[in-house]
């Protein structure tokens, strides 16, 4: 049995990749790429290691490469900060150059892409980013902040959802996660250095804070792992 996807509905299909695809849309979602973050914290004097690069584009590509959506849609925070740094800007360039004209790229602003467009140098003209897309019935938000329009159900990011999961006795280990409730889903983070944020200890966001989450699917290497809440 295939546990790398888990189909919540026929309609929508958890990828162990951290990413959604809504087939009746032909819509692939994924969220908080935080593209440049080793190298938005060595420009702050923090020397974070380079030694591994970030995949993020490479691995989206994939994704695109495989389902061949419609659109794609980034549920923000794009970069992990909005700096002049030569090599954020090349991950965006690289992101436009190997997407846009190949699905629609739609990027839902998140609040670490506060003034994203001061690098617009570095992204398409075809790349116009909005606060909130809509996509009826469903809406795609990056959660900080309640959302403008209504949508029968929700997907957003922000969150960097992740769940401890242990032998019940001594050992546990933290795995990424998605999250939903029955309006709303919440995608991990797509970036390979965030942690995750344990869903048992609190919400950041608004939405997820009144929501009433019924499952976690948690990312275990190459397989999803439903859990009841």
């Amino acid at each position: 049995m295939d546990k790398s996807r888990y189909f919540v509905g026929p309609d929508i299909w958890l990828d162990y990749r951290r990413a959604a695809w809504f087939p009746d849309q032909s819509i692939l979602a994924v969220a908080d790429l935080h593209l440049g973050y080793a190298w938005a914290h060595r420009h702050s004097g923090q020397l974070m290691p380079i030694q591994v690069e970030d995949d993020a584009v490479t691995r989206l590509e994939q994704l695109v490469s495989e389902y061949k959506p419609r659109q794609t849609i980034v549920l923000g925070d794009l970069v992990h900060a909005v700096l002049p740094v030569p090599r954020i800007e090349a991950e965006l360039r690289h992101l436009c150059d190997a997407l846009c004209g190949v699905t629609e790229l739609i990027l839902v602003l998140g609040n670490h892409d506060r003034n994203l467009r001061k690098l617009s140098h570095a992204l398409s003209s075809d790349l116009k980013p909005c606060s909130e897309h809509t996509a009826a019935p469903r809406l795609f938000v990056h959660g900080d902040t309640l959302p403008d329009a209504a949508g029968d159900f929700i997907v957003m990011g922000h969150e960097h959802p992740a769940i401890s999961l242990g032998d019940g006795v001594a050992t546990s280990q933290k795995f990424p996660c998605f999250l939903r409730s029955e309006r709303l889903l919440v995608l991990p983070a797509f970036s390979q250095w965030s942690a995750g944020t344990n869903i048992r200890e609190g919400f950041m966001s608004p939405l997820a804070k009144s929501a009433r989450f019924v499952e976690a699917i948690a990312i275990l290497g190459h397989k999803l792992l439903p859990v009841r809440l």
